[in-house]
Order: C-alpha cells, then sequence, then structure tokens
C-alpha cells in the first residue's frame, strides 16, 4: 500500500505502472488530436523562445512527440522517473528533449521558451496553493516575451455536478476500486484507487486542488499571463461552464502584474458542497 507522507507526497508514487494500467484510453491516438489542436494555436509563438515548446508535466511524451514532428524544439519536463523512461524509449525523429524536475522549481533560464503547455490537470496538486501559485509564476519566467501558456485543466462546475462517489471495474484481469469526494474544507477532489484484493491490494490517491474560471484567470494574470481565449475540449469549441467537458486557456506572456505570482485570496468553497464528484 502507498501512503501519503511528507517525504512520499502522492504524486510521488502514483504516476507508475498502475496508473498506466488503470487509464489505457489515454493513448497515441489520443495525442495525436489533442497536439495537432495544441500546436495549431502554440506554433506560432514557438519561436519567439530557443526551447521552442516545454510540454509541462509531459508524462509518457505522447504529446512531446507529435508537436516535435512539427520541427519545433520541443522539450518535456515530469517528475516521475517511470513515465520518463517511457518517454525516452519512444521513437521519434526528431525526437525531444527529456528532464525529470519539480514544476515549482524549473531547471532553465529566463525566457527559454515561445510557449508552454500543461496537459490533463496536471495542475493543483500541491497541499499548499502557494505552490501553485509558484508553478505559475516559473511558467511566466520561463517564456520569452510574447509567449504563450496553453492550461488544460478540468471544468470544475461539470466534474462537481456529476455524481460518480464509488466505481468498480476490472482492468487487465485486476479488480479496481475507486472512491472519489470533494472536500470543502481544503477545496480538493480526492480519490482512492485500490487496485487488486487481500494481501496483493494496493492503494493510491490523487488529490487536486479546485479552481474556478475567475481563479485561474487571476492567477495567470498575477503572473503576467492574459488569458486571451478559452477551450471547452481539443475540437477548438468554446468553454461552457455547464457542459465543456475541460478547460483549456490560452495566456500570452506580458500581461497585468510584476512578473511573479502573488498568493489568490481565499474564496469562499464551491456552491456544491461536499457532494462527491468524479474526477475525469
Amino acid at each position: 500500500m502507498s501512503e501519503e507522507t511528507d517525504r512520499d507526497p502522492w504524486y510521488a508514487s502514483w504516476f507508475g505502472e498502475e496508473y498506466l494500467a488503470l487509464y489505457p484510453d489515454r493513448d497515441d491516438l489520443e495525442a495525436q488530436r489533442q497536439a495537432q489542436f495544441v500546436y495549431g494555436l502554440l506554433g506560432p509563438y514557438a519561436a519567439k523562445g530557443r526551447g521552442g515548446i516545454l510540454d509541462l508535466a509531459c508524462g509518457t511524451g505522447r504529446h512531446a512527440v507529435v508537436l516535435s514532428r512539427h520541427g519545433t524544439p520541443v522539450t518535456g519536463l515530469d517528475l516521475s522517473a517511470t513515465l520518463l523512461a517511457r518517454a525516452r524509449a519512444r521513437q521519434a525523429d526528431p525526437a525531444p528533449g527529456f528532464v525529470r524536475a519539480d514544476m515549482r522549481r524549473l531547471p532553465f533560464a529566463r525566457a527559454s521558451f515561445g510557449a508552454v503547455v500543461n496537459f490533463f490537470t496536471s495542475f493543483g496538486y500541491f497541499d499548499a496553493a502557494a505552490d501553485d501559485v509558484r508553478v505559475v509564476g516559473e511558467i511566466s519566467r520561463v517564456l520569452a516575451p510574447g509567449g504563450a501558456f496553453l492550461s488544460d485543466v478540468f471544468n470544475a462546475s461539470r466534474v462537481l455536478s456529476t455524481l460518480v462517489s464509488r466505481e468498480e471495474k476490472t482492468v487487465a484481469g485486476e479488480r479496481v476500486s475507486i472512491r472519489r469526494r470533494y472536500d470543502a474544507t481544503t477545496r480538493r477532489i480526492e480519490k482512492e484507487i485500490t487496485m487488486g484484493t487481500g494481501a496483493t491490494a494496493r492503494t493510491f490517491r490523487e488529490r487536486v486542488r479546485v479552481y474556478l474560471r475567475d481563479e485561474l484567470e487571476a492567477l495567470h494574470g498575477d503572473a503576467r499571463l492574459r488569458v486571451t481565449a478559452a477551450f471547452g475540449d481539443f475540437d477548438g469549441s468554446p468553454y461552457d461552464v455547464r457542459r465543456s467537458p475541460g478547460s483549456s486557456f490560452l495566456a500570452v506572456s506580458g500581461g497585468r502584474g510584476d512578473g511573479s505570482a502573488r498568493a489568490l485570496p481565499r474564496h469562499p468553497a464551491p456552491r456544491w458542497g461536499t457532494r462527491p464528484a468524479s474526477l475525469t
């Protein structure tokens, strides 16, 4: 069993082979469609920085290899050694570079990239909201002037109104039990995943902080990232707070602020209270 401790936060132990087994639908075909849409948005900005595009929290590199096919330099960064090993094993020409690091402390010089993308709600993982602020500040720091950042996060309104508190499934012949809930005090969606039964059971957790659209835009703005567009899916459809499966915000470097993100004011918990919710 994997338990979260101060030295072993949930995201340090979860993103490995079990994670990949649980989400087989997150495949290269899906990545092809998503990355093509993203390149259409970020391609014009990529040349503004010598490093081209940074895929932040790149996982197995499935998006990075598609982005690199356009001839633009691409770097993928992730904390998981397991996922990065999968990324480096991919056959790609030209091949992206892959770096293991913490997104709160990006190992790149100021203005290194013309564009940054953060796929699949790889934001809001840390216990302290101040660390989320730090991440956005780091993104702003490594973006060249006039560069762009695309953040892809779940649509909080839709997720928090979905009543999927329990789920049972079979994955690769193994029983998987999933429990979900929304903690109104911490404003985090929490998921407990138990894989296997009896003595072989392993339990993992996901905890992701909920941000409403106005909070995300304020967080971007305080880091000098001006949101210029919002999409509800990778088909380019406009963001709809009630119907969109996700929310992708395109922000351009050089908005208001002093270059470093500030902590957001404390907001009341979203109106959904303690209703169980699905984390998609």
